[in-house]
């Protein structure tokens, strides 16, 4: 579980204060599939980056599963992001000259508690579930953007992480790329029970997600719950 504090984040330029976040106090399920929503300069992204340890709030308290990741040092947080937390970019920030399964099995590979004969069993199955395990010897370039979003995917969860953060995954692929990718998300919350907190401004997106908290010059506007979504996913509480 996730528990934001009165988040503030504010960005200084001159003599000009920006509060990006402006006092943002959320709780985030285990399981929960959260889409934050708002128009383009709203927080979103910066929220994102808050909680996927990217950097670092100006005041309040993050607490992941009752440990305030504040009080981690720079060590402590890079192995927190390697062993529980997965990213999704729009930009995939796949390695041109490295295979798809190179590509997926680089999380693995920096774990210290994973062989190689492991960090490969679970590349593959993760390929599989992406539908592009015929694809793994391919570079990213002879791949479309949908595929490379999959791979994108594919390496975000190999390690299986607690909690997968996608940052509008979609904005680069066309409607039906983009259904593609959000029927995965689906599918590994529901078959994993994986949580994901996913930054959104696509209106139709919001089928998807359990809960949706809407983001307007740094705070919280509204959180719809979703009770019917929520209890249909049996995200725990």
């Amino acid at each position: 579980m996730i528990e934001i504090l009165d988040l503030q984040k504010i960005y200084r330029m001159g003599n000009v204060e920006v509060r990006a976040l402006d006092g943002v106090t959320l709780t985030i399920e285990k399981g929960e599939f959260l889409g934050i929503m708002g128009a383009s300069g709203s927080g979103k992204t910066t929220l994102l980056h808050m909680l996927g340890l990217l950097d670092t709030p100006t005041s309040g308290k993050i607490l992941i599963d009752g440990m305030d990741i504040s009080l981690f040092s720079d060590y402590e947080k890079t192995m927190f992001r390697l062993y529980k937390l997965g990213y999704v970019f729009q930009d995939y920030a796949l390695v041109p000259d490295l295979t798809v399964m190179e590509n997926v099995s680089i999380p693995a590979m920096l774990r210290q508690d994973r062989t190689d004969e492991q960090t490969t069993k679970d590349t593959l199955e993760i390929l599989e579930r992406i539908g592009l395990r015929d694809r793994k010897d391919h570079l990213p370039r002879e791949l479309s953007g949908g595929q490379q979003q999959r791979v994108s995917i594919a390496r975000s969860i190999v390690n299986k992480p607690d909690i997968l953060f996608a940052d509008e995954p979609c904005a680069n692929l066309d409607t039906e790329n983009s259904k593609i990718v959000l029927d995965l998300f689906r599918e590994i919350n529901r078959e994993m029970q994986q949580t994901i907190v996913m930054v959104s401004h696509e209106e139709w997106h919001k089928d998807y997600f359990h809960r949706i908290v809407q983001l307007r010059d740094g705070k919280v506007v509204s959180d719809d719950m979703h009770e019917e979504r929520k209890t249909s996913a049996g995200f725990q509480q």
